[in-house]
């Protein structure tokens, strides 16, 4: 640790009283948000990216980390799951078509089901690397012949989409939870026309309001611009079609 990080942390968790230096806890919000990903076009680049990590794979190690991150994007960015109950799914809570589990956050059941094309990907993987019913989905490496029995951490999911920011030129806070946010921003931008989107997100996300789930979802002025642009060319075409 170089002097400059243990002079931060001293600054941070310590507290001079009557000259005498008082340890401190940790100050409870440290945590950084982070943010979707709203241009379509860095998500292909992402899926490229993870894509070329497969093909270039050199042993079969390689190719199941590769996979496996992959898989973890696009399971991320296709269900409203949060980061610490993606990283739980184990092949026996997705293998028939649908989400099975429990949140870790609210201890509340979670049964979905999973459109086709991803139900086939995931299905893909699982008999690609021979997972088993008790393996974890995206495990961090294979224990002998217990199987996949350790899930990867939160920490190390965090160094994946670091690397992944670092190499689409993502300038802004992005971790494994931008993806269950990227899901809520598109699920919307698909929906523009239904009354009922925001409504329906909530429940997914299981937030209070809507007002909650646009400020979570950092649906801002421009997205607000786009959806009035929308709504205005979907009337004019609506008039001409009239006459």
């Amino acid at each position: 640790m170089s002097s400059l990080t243990k002079k931060v942390k001293t600054e941070r968790y310590t507290t001079k009283v009557n000259g005498r230096v008082m340890k401190n806890d940790r100050p409870k919000n440290t945590h950084i948000p982070t943010y979707p990903i709203k241009d379509e076009k860095d998500i292909k680049k992402i899926y490229r990216y993870l894509e070329l990590q497969i093909a270039y794979s050199k042993s079969t190690f390689e190719e199941f980390i590769a996979y496996r991150n992959y898989m973890l994007f696009m399971l991320g960015i296709n269900t409203a799951l949060r980061a610490e109950d993606l990283l739980q799914l184990k092949v026996k809570g997705v293998i028939k078509g649908r989400i099975d589990t429990t949140e870790n956050k609210t201890k509340k059941d979670q049964h979905f089901m999973l459109n086709k094309k991803l139900f086939e990907e995931i299905k893909k993987y699982i008999d690609k690397f021979d997972l088993r019913l008790d393996d974890y989905l995206f495990a961090s490496r294979k224990s002998g012949d217990d199987g996949f029995t350790k899930p990867i951490t939160r920490q190390a999911s965090h160094k994946i989409m670091k690397t992944i920011a670092e190499v689409v030129g993502i300038n802004y806070s992005f971790g494994l939870h931008s993806l269950r946010k990227t899901f809520g921003y598109h699920y919307i931008k698909r929906n523009l026309n239904s009354a009922d989107a925001w409504l329906t997100l909530s429940k997914m996300y299981n937030h209070s309001s809507p007002a909650t789930t646009m400020m979570y979802i950092c649906w801002d002025d421009k997205d607000y611009k786009a959806r009035e642009e929308f709504f205005l060319d979907n009337e004019s075409a609506i008039k001409r079609r009239k006459k």
